[in-house]
């Protein structure tokens, strides 16, 4: 568990990180554009580091809820799957491990559990941006609670290819694909 845990706080911090650079980036444009607001540079710079810190907290939260709803044998297993090869694919704001028993995903500042076991249904669906359509995955599971899991526009293989694996691993009529 310390891996994944450590996997997903590296990442997290970079992703911060260039967050914060370009939030600091933006507050130097904006005071060389506007030269009166020089001596609220310092409040501004510490506000930006205050957000980043946030930012930065709140992940070591959703860390810690995610770890703490899984069982001692879960934990086992996915200590034992996560350090065999696996297939990882990208999804919006991060990455999905496709582990034998478990998906494994870090997608907008949440690590998430997936148990395949638990799964009742996937469905794809879209959201519409614009003229775009955005595809992610609803897992529904067997509790009743839904999760939502977008997919990038650009690799529009990954969606495909991580629908295939599921409909592999649970079945293909649990996945419905829109």
């Amino acid at each position: 568990m310390e891996k994944i845990k450590r996997d997903f706080m590296r990442r997290e911090i970079r992703r911060l990180a260039l967050c914060a650079a370009g939030l600091a980036a933006c507050l130097f444009v904006l005071l060389r554009c506007y030269p009166a607001g020089i001596s609220y540079g310092p409040r501004l710079l510490l506000g930006a580091a205050a957000v980043t810190g946030c930012a930065a907290l709140r992940s070591a939260l959703y860390v810690r809820a995610g770890m703490n709803a899984l069982t001692d044998n879960d934990a086992f297993l996915l200590d034992r799957e996560y350090a065999e090869p696996h297939p990882v694919y990208k999804v919006w704001q991060g990455e999905a491990h496709l582990l034998p028993s478990f998906i494994v995903c870090r997608s907008r500042g949440r690590l998430l559990f997936i148990p395949l076991d638990k799964i009742e249904r996937v469905e794809q669906r879209f959201d519409r941006a614009g003229l775009q359509k955005i595809p992610f995955a609803k897992f529904i599971m067997d509790t009743g609670r839904s999760i939502s899991v977008g997919f990038p526009l650009i690799p529009s293989k990954d969606s495909d290819a991580v629908f295939g694996w599921i409909a592999e691993r649970i079945g293909s009529e649990k996945v419905k694909r829109w």
